[in-house]
């Protein structure tokens, strides 16, 4: 009996123990979040994935939780990174995270995955020294992905590059963006 309370105990101080620590992670967590300064990959920060002036415009929090961040992680590391290290120039990611408020305020789809932290729009004109259907082409070629879309533009140059990758399934779906009868659809590639 005596040495059964001793055990009690000592678990008792091990789940406190771990109690503790997972507190203190995520507030470290929660802390570099707002910092902003976290880097997804070697050449991307959360940052640059977040920012809405949009939200900022409407006071809306865009703040990923620690699963969306993992998300971002996964499609900067697996799809961003490789197409910068190829290019070896600046690409700017023109949305990345929508918080589900964000979202409904831009008027995008109720599943889409930027609210899910799993996709980003690229734009490589915002720097120059590259086009945007050479992003596009490098993707859908030497990246696993699990959504490819030609935004727009025209048969030559889409207007941004829209990509998504999952961590659990990537379909390799790739889509064109067009509009027709002021309604934008996707056409199969």
């Amino acid at each position: 009996m005596f040495l059964k309370i001793i055990g009690e105990d000592v678990y008792a101080k091990m789940v406190s123990g771990i109690r503790e620590n997972v507190a203190k992670a995520t507030i470290g967590i929660k802390a570099l979040v707002r910092s902003e300064k976290m880097k997804l990959s070697k050449n991307l920060t959360l940052a640059e994935v977040t920012k809405s002036a949009t939200a900022i415009k409407h006071g809306i929090s865009n703040q990923p939780t620690i699963e969306h961040m993992e998300n971002l992680k996964a499609v900067a590391e697996n799809v961003f990174q490789p197409i910068r290290d190829y290019f070896d120039k600046p690409i700017a990611v023109t949305s990345g995270y929508r918080s589900q408020e964000l979202n409904e305020l831009i008027g995008g789809v109720s599943r889409s995955q930027h609210s899910k932290g799993e996709a980003l729009d690229l734009d490589a004109d915002v720097f120059g020294g590259l086009e945007n259907y050479q992003l596009f082409h490098r993707i859908k070629d030497h990246t696993d992905f699990d959504q490819l879309i030609w935004e727009f533009g025209d048969d030559e140059n889409p207007a941004w590059v829209h990509v998504s990758y999952s961590r659990t399934k990537n379909r390799g779906e790739v889509l064109k963006a067009v509009k027709q009868n002021g309604k934008t659809i996707y056409k199969k590639w």
